[in-house]
C-alpha cells in the first residue's frame, strides 16, 4: 500500500538511477562533503572541532543512537530521514534493515530519504550524489529517495516507525516554518513511533515546545556531546514517542 497522500509524487531517485543508460562511476566508498561550508569558514580557530564533527564525530552519534533506538522499534516497518542530504543518516538506516532483514529473512520496508537537495546547506547536495552513496554501500535495494520540503511532506498520516533529521530543521527560515516542520514529521510518524533530531542548539528546545504542544510523552533532550561540537555550535539530542491516541 502507498504511503504517498498525494497522487502526482516525486520520481524515486533510487529507480531513476538504477534505469540509467549510461550508469555514473561508483565510488568505492560513501562521500558525504562538508555541513555548511560557510558555517566552517565562520567557525575561525574552531575550525579543527567543526571538522572534526562534519567528517567524523556526526557518523558516531548518529551510529550509537540509531544502533540504541532499533532496540525499542521494529525495523521491518517504513522508517523516514527528513532532509537526509548526500545520505549518511538514511544509509544507516538502511544498513540497520539489511542486517535485520538478513537475520529475519522477512520482508524488509524501505527507508525513506526526502531533501530539496540543496548545495548551500551541504556540499555537493544531490539525488545523484546520495543514489552514488548507496550504490558504494550496496544499500540501493533499501531505500526509496524523494525531493521534497519536511514543511509539507507528501506522506499519509502514521507512515513511519521512525522518523529522523539531522542538522536540517534548523535552516528553515523563521520560528513558524520549524514548529510546522516538527508538525510535519510529528504527523506522519505512527502512534507509538519515534521521532529522532539532532540539530543545533539553540533550536531544540522549540523542537520539544512543539511536540509537548501535541501531548507527545517520552521526550529526552540531551547534549550531543564534543563530538558534535561545529566550532563553537554544539548539538543537541531530541528523542520523543508519539502517543498511541
Amino acid at each position: 500500500m502507498s504511503l504517498y497522500r498525494v497522487s502526482s509524487i516525486s520520481l524515486d531517485h533510487v529507480e531513476v538511477f538504477r534505469q540509467q543508460s549510461d550508469p555514473p562511476t561508483i565510488p568505492s566508498s560513501p562521500s558525504y562533503g562538508i555541513d555548511a561550508p560557510l558555517g566552517l569558514i565562520a567557525s575561525s580557530f574552531t575550525a579543527p572541532l567543526y571538522l572534526y564533527a562534519t567528517l567524523s564525530g556526526k557518523f558516531q552519534v548518529w551510529e550509537a543512537l540509531l544502533r540504541d533506538l532499533v532496540k525499542e522499534i521494529d525495523l521491518h516497518e517504513p522508517c523516514l530521514d527528513c532532509g537526509c542530504g548526500r545520505g549518511m543518516v538514511l544509509l544507516i538506516l538502511a544498513r540497520l534493515k539489511k542486517e535485520i532483514g538478513t537475520k529475519t529473512n522477512q520482508p524488509i520496508s524501505p527507508a525513506y530519504g526526502i531533501d530539496i537537495f540543496n548545495s548551500f546547506d551541504q556540499t555537493s547536495n544531490s539525488p545523484l550524489s546520495t543514489c552514488r552513496n548507496l550504490a558504494s554501500a550496496n544499500l540501493l535495494d533499501y531505500v526509496v529517495l524523494n525531493t521534497g520540503s519536511f514543511l509539507d511532506l507528501p506522506f499519509k498520516d502514521n507512515s513511519f516507525t521512525l522518523v529522523t533529521s539531522s542538522l536540517a530543521i534548523h535552516n528553515v527560515s523563521n520560528t513558524n516554518e520549524k514548529q510546522r516542520a516538527i508538525r510535519e514529521c510529528a504527523r506522519v510518524t505512527k502512534p507509538a513511533g519515534w521521532l529522532l533530531i539532532v540539530d543545533l542548539k539553540g533550536n531544540v528546545s522549540l523542537y520539544e515546545n512543539t511536540l509537548k504542544e501535541l501531548q507527545w510523552n517520552s521526550i529526552e533532550r540531551t547534549w550531543a556531546g564534543m563530538k558534535m561540537m561545529f566550532g563553537v555550535w554544539p548539538c543537541e539530542v531530541l528523542k520523543a514517542q508519539k502517543p498511541l491516541s
